[in-house]
């Protein structure tokens, strides 16, 4: 089984129209069961209060904000930043506009050199109740995430050469960065792929944040995800994506595949959930007085490792499913773009703007 959903041009899924999905959509076949997905309370709540606090702050709730509202809906009163060394100053900012909303906040400070699994380590000490990635080396990333007790968010995706806002990567890909993501590449090597381990996955981590240190103009986010997952001998990418972000993932799925890799990809909106299923009021909906489906972080994550995803990239999920996304996968996962409807997805803007 293979899923496609960032080449689908229908809005099937966004509307409830099963009946109009594609012949070969994996929904008209055996589909996950939204029941057994989110057979807890915990499950349920969490998709709950981020599709709420989605409908509450759309377009007017920067990222930070809708993490803090995010936490304090569902009593995580006690939160943990963490950051990769170089991400010191953006980190603390995260943790002051957390505290500013009442928030506890413990900062997992930098190491001398990027350990996530010792960050994820103290904040169990903590025992935080989320934590907040503040800018971690591709890789790094998946092992914090990998280690962490408390779910997982994201605020703010590390690129250094685009100031930590990714997405500028998509909207230039066909001028100022057209070279640095459709180079001349060695495609990756198929059968050299043997499984992850947490060695393999730090090692490549310092070895992708090495060689951009050495050059003169830094690689951006994307270039780093895709030396990592060849590095691994990764052939087969999962991308997880929001149905705002059909553009992007698109975008994204194009460069992935000119650089000779597989992809799969999945939408939120994969299931088409009525929000009423949770429990959610007409008037509680992004749109009033039209049907609206529920986010399906679960459901998107056990489609793309039933596809055999090898890594899985995150990309524009609203607060809180990603989390879901983050503790379903079995496959590491990486961040590429974390949503920021307000700024255009530039999510570290708010914190200098504090």
């Amino acid at each position: 089984m293979d899923i496609e959903c960032a080449s689908c041009s229908r809005y099937a899924c966004q509307v409830g129209r099963l009946d109009a999905t594609p012949d070969d959509c994996p929904m008209r076949g055996p589909f996950p069961s939204f029941d057994e997905l989110y057979a807890t309370d915990e499950a349920k709540r969490l998709l709950y209060q981020a599709a709420r606090v989605e409908a509450e702050g759309y377009g007017r709730w920067t990222r930070i904000r809708e993490v803090a509202e995010l936490a304090l809906r569902m009593r995580y009163r006690r939160l943990g930043v963490a950051g990769c060394p170089d991400m010191g100053l953006e980190a603390d900012l995260a943790a002051r506009s957390l505290r500013r909303r009442g928030l506890e906040v413990i900062v997992a400070a930098p190491f001398a050199d990027c350990d996530p699994v010792g960050q994820a380590a103290l904040l169990a000490e903590e025992r935080t109740h989320l934590n907040v990635i503040a800018g971690m080396c591709v890789g790094h990333d998946a092992l914090f995430i990998r280690h962490s007790r408390a779910p997982v968010t994201s605020l703010v995706v590390r690129d250094p050469r685009l100031a930590h806002n990714p997405a500028a990567a998509l909207y230039t890909r066909d001028g100022y960065l057209k070279r640095a993501l459709y180079g001349v590449r060695e495609p990756p090597v198929p059968g050299r792929f043997d499984g992850w381990t947490d060695e393999l996955i730090d090692g490549l981590a310092r070895e992708v944040r090495d060689a951009g240190l050495g050059r003169e103009t830094p690689p951006c986010r994307i270039e780093e995800v895709m030396d990592f997952a060849r590095g691994a001998g990764v052939t087969h990418l999962g991308v997880v994506y929001c149905v705002g972000f059909r553009r992007e993932a698109r975008d994204l799925d194009a460069i992935l595949e000119t650089n000779g890799f597989r992809v799969s990809s999945s939408c939120c909106k994969t299931g088409a959930v009525p929000k009423t299923t949770v429990g959610i009021k007409d008037e509680e909906q992004v749109e009033p007085g039209r049907p609206e489906m529920i986010c399906n972080p679960l459901a998107q994550a056990s489609l793309l490792e039933q596809a055999g995803v090898e890594l899985v990239l995150l990309m524009g999920q609203c607060t809180g499913h990603d989390s879901a996304t983050m503790a379903h996968l079995h496959v590491p996962a990486v961040c590429v773009v974390a949503k920021d409807r307000v700024l255009a997805h530039n999510t570290v803007a708010a914190l200098y703007g504090s």
